[in-house]
């Protein structure tokens, strides 16, 4: 069964299809070759309006353990750990990890970095006191992102906290084809692979099903900033 061809149940064995297929593979192996060209870390923080808020909603919560989805080359998980909290950090891409574990040796931070699949975390139930993503499940189709964010609600502790920023994207230069949930799947040469999706708000409704959603403020930027509990 192709991609395109997986129906949108929910189901365990859908869902399962869907993590099997061509694009959805391609789209991991995507992040790899992009950060292969990467020789060092980009040490400059990003100009984020709600960066600050991330530790201060943290520490509000008394968070010690942070799980960082998608951390790249560690950028959040640096600034986070800088915050005192201990943090794990988790991408597909090994060159990326390698990086940020480099990085966290020269600031002499202990953070732990994991390499793989955020749609198959392994980590055991109860392990985060919360968890962050920034701009994150816009690189993922919407039955993924939706499982995800149902895993993620197991390795948090009861009550645990998620931030997530959701940013307002559109088609953006290149090639792409798009599937049945409107995901884009990119076919140029620049981002061969890549899946790019915007949430509206109904969508993030729909994904956070099960969660207490305490902020949900939308920036000048479009950018969408969440603050849930599980």
């Amino acid at each position: 069964m192709t991609f395109e061809e997986t129906k949108r149940t929910g189901t365990a064995e859908q869902l399962e299809e869907l993590l099997s297929s061509d694009v959805y593979i391609d789209n991991l192996e995507f992040w790899e070759r992009a950060w292969s060209g990467v020789k060092a870390p980009y040490t400059q923080l990003p100009d984020l309006a709600y960066l600050t808020r991330i530790p201060d909603t943290l520490k509000q919560r008394s968070v010690r353990s942070v799980l960082d989805l998608g951390c790249g080359t560690g950028w959040l998980s640096i600034y986070l750990a800088k915050h005192e909290f201990a943090v794990t950090g988790l991408d597909i891409s090994r060159h990326a990890i390698k990086l940020g574990r480099e990085w966290a040796e020269k600031e002499d931070l202990d953070i732990h970095f994991d390499v793989g699949d955020i749609a198959d975390m392994p980590y055991p139930d109860g392990l985060f006191d919360a968890v962050v993503a920034n701009s994150i499940f816009e690189h993922f189709p919407f039955e993924v992102a939706r499982a995800t964010l149902q895993k993620l609600k197991t390795v948090l502790i009861p009550g645990g906290t998620f931030i997530g920023c959701f940013d307002k994207v559109g088609g953006g230069p290149g090639e792409y084809f798009e599937l049945q949930d409107k995901t884009h799947v990119y076919t140029d040469k620049a981002r061969k692979g890549m899946l790019l999706r915007y949430y509206n708000d109904h969508d993030l409704g729909q994904i956070f099903s099960g969660w207490k959603v305490d902020i949900i403020d939308e920036l000048d930027s479009g950018t969408r900033f969440i603050v849930a509990f599980s």
